[in-house]
């Protein structure tokens, strides 16, 4: 029987140096600074707003899901988690919130975060999160798993109320573009969302402006069409929860996963 106990009741955080997820993260970063004292509703802040500048940042996933974590929320933290755990493969940080974490990758510590978040203290007779999805990818694709086809997000935001890119948006758009055009089987699903800040019918119809802009964009870089699945929720499916009327930056988003 396979036993793993969590000895460690707080997630981690962690940080790495300049140069390795595209924007300086470094241990005077406003947001890290925060959530290493416990100030977790400042570090909620300014790490939202990162998340946004600067998407598809395994540090910056990381530490916003540990910043929700922290507060009770995992139901907030675990999208992120997860994504910190795609984009963070192989990534060594340079300092940690956690002696134990020390030589541990992104991903480890995302999948360690995620274990402690969803699991109880102690569990009998099954496996972690991160250990079942190695497991499942050996199973579907025999060899390594660092030879396994890892699907990528690509995370486009928008301004309130637009469905033009920003130019933080034209910059990811390029990066996803190039992995797609990369080898002839990669193909990207987009799923286009608004935030609540209005009615249904029209959110619907502003997460559709959204995905064409996104979808018209990769075209334009040399994707072909036929590799581009479209589909646009309005304020379903958001990834940060929201009440009506109030403004959510993160969920004014196109998601994109090239696989």
């Amino acid at each position: 029987m396979l036993r793993i106990t969590m000895m460690h009741a707080l997630p981690i955080g962690l940080l790495l140096l300049a140069g390795c997820t595209g924007h300086n993260v470094t241990a005077s970063s406003p947001g890290y600074v925060a959530l290493k004292a416990g100030d977790y509703a400042e570090s909620t802040r300014l790490l939202e707003a990162s998340n946004i500048k600067w998407p598809n940042s395994p540090i910056d996933e990381l530490n916003l899901g540990a910043s929700y974590q922290s507060q009770g929320r995992m139901d907030l933290a675990e999208p992120f988690l997860r994504r910190a755990i795609t984009h963070g493969h192989g990534l060594m940080p340079t300092q940690t919130t956690r002696d134990w974490a020390k030589g541990m990758t992104v991903e480890e510590v995302a999948c360690q975060n995620l274990a402690i978040g969803l699991a109880p203290a102690t569990i009998e007779g099954t496996a972690t999160p991160c250990q079942t999805t190695l497991v499942v990818a050996v199973i579907a694709a025999p060899g390594p798993v660092a030879s396994v086809y890892r699907q990528t997000s690509y995370n486009t935001y928008f301004d309130f109320d637009k469905a033009t890119l920003t130019q933080d948006g034209e910059a990811i758009l390029r990066d996803a573009a190039g992995e797609i055009l990369s080898n002839p089987d990669r193909r990207v699903a987009l799923v286009g969302k608004a935030s609540r800040a209005g009615t249904d019918y029209y959110n619907m119809d502003l997460s559709r402006q959204r995905v064409e802009t996104v979808r018209n964009t990769l075209i334009a870089a040399g994707v072909p069409a036929s590799r581009i699945d479209v589909r646009w929720v309005g304020e379903r499916e958001l990834p940060v929860p929201q009440r009506d009327g109030a403004q959510q930056p993160l969920n004014r988003v196109v998601e994109g996963v090239v696989k």
